[in-house]
């Protein structure tokens, strides 16, 4: 267990809440679920948000790259719900792995000009998600509350 300001946190917490309260995780599916649907859907609008032209081999891209972050958004969403904590160290690995080789790609593309300065704020997202993820691996409970 984990103790911040008076409360005691554990992959529970972080997952689900204290008391029925909404968590991050919530915020983390939103997110990932409605940018996974923009992609999907309308590429060319939200791509074009961040600089990316609208040629057809680009939109059939940021049509998988859509379909991706909404798995992720519904796997994620369904891992609130997770007993073990393996599993939910498995997700959390994976989303350690996943959003850091975001991360570097955005840093990548966005210095090669290849995405305006937009894609900034995705970068940040995606170093903070990486550094949750990481917080939560390293708490010492390894049984949700």
């Amino acid at each position: 267990m984990r103790t911040i300001a008076g409360a005691t946190l554990s992959a529970r917490h972080f997952w689900g809440g204290a008391n029925g309260q909404q968590a991050v995780p919530d915020d983390i599916c939103n997110y990932l679920v409605l940018y996974g649907i923009g992609f999907a859907a309308i590429p060319a609008d939200v791509g074009g948000l961040y600089g990316v032209p609208p040629e057809p081999h680009v939109l059939m891209a940021d049509r998988f790259f859509g379909s991706t972050l909404l798995s992720v958004g519904v796997i994620t969403w369904f891992a609130r719900d997770f007993a073990d904590w393996a599993a939910v160290r498995a997700v959390l690995i994976g989303g350690v792995v996943g959003y850091g080789i975001s991360a570097l790609v955005l840093i990548w593309s966005t210095v090669q000009g290849l995405l305006n300065t937009l894609a900034w704020g995705s970068t940040i997202v995606n170093v903070l998600l990486v550094l949750g993820a990481l917080y939560f691996l390293s708490t010492e409970s390894h049984k949700p509350a």
